[in-house]
């Protein structure tokens, strides 16, 4: 049976998916850029550099770059990696690229984005990925891939076997893929993690090592502490030592990588923190620190504020 998959959004996560589906066999990989800049470098060398973690060696990947404006294609996978906030801009081009039989992967952090797409495409098949990938965007065609290479997929409430055909592919180019009917908990798991090492790298301009510093646990204690309110109110009860622990572990494993908060900071761009610890101090009943980390990141983000008072 012949698949095809496309991405929506040729940022660090678009470039190592592109890297999977690649090594697992697809040779057509079209990737939607919505930056004319982007696409014309893209559409000159028709491929993408991913530099490897630890060994560095270099892999070139061929892709057919698109302009998200003159959507070309019908897909059976549609992956969408633009950030959150960009979500919104991206439906008419998720319609064009759908057939009946589509299955869109929605692949932002925190909540929000799916529940977005899922309200306004209704006929369609939406799923949404949980990934544990490191990388960086080093230019237009460059990522510096970090580490780590799993992503949790399913479609809350319904079944999710159509994601087997493209697990099959991901997990043959060496992927950890997982299709699970619990996608839930696992948005929740993520959530905990982004609303520690998101702000705390951005706010110090860290790599995500410094969430293992003992001047963050005080920090890391409370904003898991809001963290749990707000998860218990949807059903989801969480012990506090194993969050901690699972925290800790994964910013071990990932503690030279620039988070993607940090990164959107670096370039004076804006964030998903509204999406993460936003969405929990919109939860809570009352001004709590996620509150204030979000107000923190909005000043770095500029807020479109300058010159007030």
């Amino acid at each position: 049976m012949d698949i095809n998959a496309c991405i929506i959004g040729g940022g660090s996560i678009g470039g190592v998916l592109a890297y999977y589906l690649y090594k697992g066999g697809l040779l057509r990989i079209p990737v939607y850029y919505r930056s004319v800049e982007g696409y014309h470098r893209i559409l000159d060398k028709r491929s993408i550099t991913i530099i490897m973690p630890f060994s560095r060696e270099v892999f070139t990947i061929p892709v057919e770059p698109r302009l998200s404006i003159v959507p070309l294609d019908k897909c059976d996978f549609i992956f969408n990696t633009v950030k959150a906030y960009d979500v919104e801009s991206t439906i008419e081009l998720m319609k064009r690229l759908s057939h009946k039989n589509s299955v869109i992967i929605m692949l932002q952090n925190g909540f929000g984005s799916y529940e977005l797409v899922a309200d306004r495409l209704q006929e369609a098949k939406v799923a949404v990925g949980v990934a544990y990938i490191g990388a960086e965007r080093l230019d237009a065609s460059t990522i510096r891939y970090n580490g780590g290479k799993t992503i949790i997929a399913g479609c809350p409430g319904k079944p999710s076997y159509e994601l087997t055909l493209i697990s099959n592919i991901l997990v043959r180019g060496g992927m950890d893929f997982r299709v699970t009917s619990n996608v839930e908990y696992y948005r929740w798991l993520k959530l905990a993690l982004n609303c520690v090492v998101n702000p705390l790298t951005a706010l110090t301009r860290q790599r995500n090592k410094i969430v293992l510093s003992k001047n963050a646990e005080e920090l890391v204690d409370r904003i898991l502490d809001e963290f749990i309110q707000v998860a218990q109110k949807h059903g989801f009860m969480f012990d506090k030592t194993y969050l901690k622990n699972y925290v800790y572990k994964n910013a071990e494993l990932t503690r030279e990588n620039l988070s993607s908060m940090l990164q959107d900071v670096l370039r004076g761009g804006r964030t998903e923190i509204d999406y993460i610890n936003g969405f929990i101090a919109k939860e809570l009943e009352y001004p709590g620190l996620n509150y204030f980390i979000t107000q923190l990141i909005h000043l770095l983000e500029g807020a479109d504020d300058e010159g007030k008072g």
